[in-house]
């Protein structure tokens, strides 16, 4: 792979793989050193990247194993101590809704939930998506349409 193919295929990728590792890792730190060491692992195996067929879904397997190799080496997310002058305060509201929201979702099927969690967290194109599924664009595009509408409603 020429380093130009490289750049038009990976490079673009890395908002998505930054979100991804940062809802992983929990650290803003921590997700852009795993982006960043997974740029120079494709880098340095860019010969063999050209049979890969979908460089999203690869760069998120790849992406995936390196956070859970930092989370095992204890790099993860860490959560901080709440100082003192914060430790008495309540917790801030949720925004109004959320309860309900959360509930909802929680009803889908779990179909239903890969499929928002594809296109709304990890944000996927339909294309991607139907490498993932092996379902057809028009087919998804449609599945999601009725979830909103389904959602609308329930919400």
């Amino acid at each position: 792979m020429t380093p130009e193919e490289f750049t038009s295929l990976y490079l673009p990728l890395g908002d998505t793989l930054y979100r991804a590792a940062f809802n992983w890792l929990g650290s803003q730190q921590e997700a852009e050193d795993a982006v960043q060491d997974l740029f120079v692992k494709l880098w340095n195996t860019r010969d063999s990247l050209e049979s890969i067929r979908s460089p999203q879904a690869w760069s998120l397997t790849l992406l995936h194993n390196l956070c859970i190799d930092r989370i095992r080496a204890g790099r993860g997310a860490k959560r901080q101590a709440v100082p003192d002058e914060l430790a008495d305060e309540p917790p801030p509201e949720p925004p109004e809704g959320l309860d309900q929201t959360l509930a909802v979702v929680r009803q889908l099927s779990p179909d239903k939930r890969a499929l928002l969690r594809m296109r709304l967290v990890e944000n996927l194109s339909y294309e991607e998506m139907s490498q993932r599924t092996g379902l057809t664009k028009v087919a998804l595009r449609v599945a999601f349409h009725r979830l909103k509408n389904e959602l609308k409603r329930k919400i």
